[in-house]
């Protein structure tokens, strides 16, 4: 009986490993996903200023207005002996 006990904790043993490295790889994989989504609300954020407040008019229309280029926020010019192409 204590053959066959020990094997089976042996055996349990041997597969905790693999049970963690695939956690860890979920894990990892997730974390991924997250920062993804992340990276996406933050351009998200960032594009929110570009708009006025929403204004709903009479006819129940909503009419969201671009600010005006002097009020929204400009990109940075490129660094001298650059040029976009």
């Amino acid at each position: 009986m204590a053959p066959a006990l020990a094997l089976a904790l042996g055996t349990a043993q041997a597969q905790a490993p693999d049970k963690d490295s695939k956690e860890q790889g979920l894990e990892e994989t997730a974390r991924g996903a997250i920062e993804s989504l992340m990276d996406v609300m933050r351009t998200l954020v960032d594009k929110i200023p570009m708009y006025e407040a929403p204004v709903i008019l009479d006819n129940g229309d909503i009419l969201i207005r671009r600010k005006r280029p002097e009020e929204a926020p400009q990109p940075k010019p490129a660094p001298e002996g650059q040029q976009k192409t």
